[in-house]
C-alpha cells in the first residue's frame, strides 16, 4: 500500500482565499517522484470548496470529523453522505482534540462505520495519554485502539488508516525517538491482529503523528515502522508540509 501523508488545517487557515494561496503553494512545490498520497484536511465548508475549485490530481482532500447519524433530526452535524457527494475522501476521526470534547472510542466505532458505509476512507487516531518506564500505558493503548474498531469488521481493514497520536507528544519540539514511535506501531499492528486476524491487520496503514518536521520525518521513515505522517499546524505552512512529504521520495 501508498504511504500517506494528511494535513490536519484544524482552524488555523479560516478563509477560502487563504486556502486557496496555501494549496496553490503546496502543489507548486510537490516533490517529484513523491511515493506517498497527499491528502489536505481543512474545516467542512472550506474543504468542499477547496476540492471543487481545485484542478489537479495530485492532492486529495478530506475534513476533521463527521456524524455517525447520516441522516435525521441532527442539528448541526455533517453527514458521511454529504461529504462523499461533496467529492470529500478523507475525515480524521478521534482526533485528541476531539475527544478532549466528548468522543469516546465508541463514538469513535459509530462514526469509522458510518464514514465506511459512505465510501469514504476514515483516519482513526489512537494514543496513549502518558508513557511509563514500566510498559503499562500498552494497556491504555490497547483498549484505545480495540473500542475504537470495535464495530469495524475485518473486511474493511484496508479501508481506514490508523494514526498513532500519543498526547504526551503532541506539541513538543521535537517527535520520539524512531525506537519510541515503531514500539507504539508494532503494538497497534499486533493489537489489530487479535482483533481482525493477521491477514486483515496488514492491510491497514498506521501512520504516525505528533510534532513530525522534516528532518524527523525523514529519521522515521528510515528507521520506524512509519507509513505515513499526520501533521497539523505545520501543515499550514507549505514549505514546512513539502519538506515532510519529502520523506518519501
Amino acid at each position: 500500500m501508498k504511504s500517506l501523508v494528511v494535513g490536519n488545517w484544524k482552524l488555523y487557515v479560516g478563509t477560502i482565499p487563504e486556502g486557496k494561496k496555501l494549496l496553490r503553494s503546496i502543489d507548486k512545490k510537490f516533490p517529484r517522484g513523491s511515493r506517498a498520497l497527499v491528502a489536505v484536511c481543512p474545516p467542512v465548508p472550506l474543504a468542499v470548496a477547496l476540492k471543487k475549485e481545485y484542478g489537479g490530481r495530485r492532492i486529495l482532500f478530506g475534513t476533521q470529523d463527521v456524524s455517525y447519524d447520516a441522516d435525521g433530526a441532527h442539528t448541526g452535524s455533517i453527514s458521511p453522505v454529504t461529504l462523499k457527494a461533496s467529492g470529500i475522501e478523507y475525515v480524521i476521526l478521534g482526533h485528541a482534540e476531539k475527544r478532549a470534547l466528548g468522543d469516546t472510542d465508541e463514538d469513535v466505532s459509530k462514526k469509522a462505520v458510518a464514514a465506511l458505509n459512505a465510501k469514504l476512507h476514515p483516519i482513526i487516531c489512537v494514543g496513549e495519554r502518558e508513557r511509563d518506564d514500566e510498559g503499562s500505558h500498552f494497556s491504555y493503548l490497547a483498549k484505545n485502539v480495540s473500542v475504537s474498531l470495535s464495530r469495524v469488521e475485518s473486511a474493511h481493514a484496508s479501508r481506514l488508516t490508523v494514526a498513532y497520536d500519543p498526547l504526551w507528544a503532541i506539541g513538543e519540539s521535537d517527535p520520539p525517538a524512531a525506537r519510541v514511535v515503531s514500539e507504539g506501531i508494532i503494538f497497534i499492528r499486533k493489537t489489530l491482529v487479535e482483533l481482525w486476524g493477521r491477514d486483515a491487520a496488514e492491510k491497514t496503514r498506521i501512520i504516525y503523528g505528533g510534532s513530525v518536521n522534516a528532518e524527523s520525518a525523514k529519521n522515521l521513515v528510515d528507521n520506524s515502522h512509519v507509513q505515513g505522517f499526520l501533521v497539523g499546524r505545520a501543515s499550514t505552512d507549505a514549505e514546512s508540509f513539502v519538506s515532510i512529504m519529502k520523506a518519501f521520495t
